[in-house]
């Protein structure tokens, strides 16, 4: 199996990485450097599932790309991209909350979404975010920290550690991955 991921992050590749390798212990996982497409501080579930689906896409073409240049066909059911995008959005009360949005797709074209690890911005970062700033680049200037978003990111900051930012992806992209593996049930199920 391999898996082509849409960024280079490593918590991103992490995440993948230990969503998958107990089901295929040999799986490849591989980063590529793709554009989200939205901006950079995505707002609102629907661009951040946008930026997710942007990335799977790209990964998947840029990895098919690399890999069939060198006369490697892969079977329609052993090789996906995964997009990762996390983002915010504000509820019907007025409080911003963060989401994170994966996208598994397959060389036929077919999508399987999950969402999760959604817990409340804290109201200082959500209003410098609502004045155009970047939730990683906030976050990293309160802690002291470079690049925070390639490490733990705000979850791992705001439970000292408890959780980190690859656990926080893990389980949404394992439950894409998982859906996809588990596409034909339906169909099995009524046979």
């Amino acid at each position: 199996m391999y898996i082509f991921v849409g960024s280079y992050n490593p918590v991103k590749i992490n995440s993948v990485i230990n969503a998958s390798s107990e089901t295929w212990p040999d799986v490849v996982v591989e980063g590529f450097d793709v554009p989200s497409n939205i901006l950079e501080q995505p707002i609102g579930d629907k661009i951040t599932k946008t930026g997710a689906i942007n990335r799977a896409k790209a990964a998947l073409e840029e990895g098919l790309k690399k890999y069939e240049v060198d006369g490697h066909q892969f079977a329609n059911d052993k090789v996906l991209g995964v997009g990762l995008e996390g983002g915010v959005f504000d509820d019907d009360e007025g409080q911003m909350w963060s989401t994170v949005w994966a996208v598994v797709i397959d060389k036929t074209g077919f999508m399987q979404f999950s969402n999760g690890a959604r817990f409340q911005v804290p109201s200082i970062v959500a209003e410098k975010i609502r004045s155009g700033e970047e939730m990683g680049p906030i976050i990293a200037k309160v802690v002291g920290e470079a690049d925070i978003r390639k490490k733990q990111g705000m979850i791992g900051v705001a439970t000292k550690g408890f959780i980190d930012r690859t656990e926080e992806y893990q389980g949404i992209v394992k439950l894409a991955i998982g859906l996809w593996y588990g596409r034909e049930w339906m169909s099995d199920f009524l046979k």
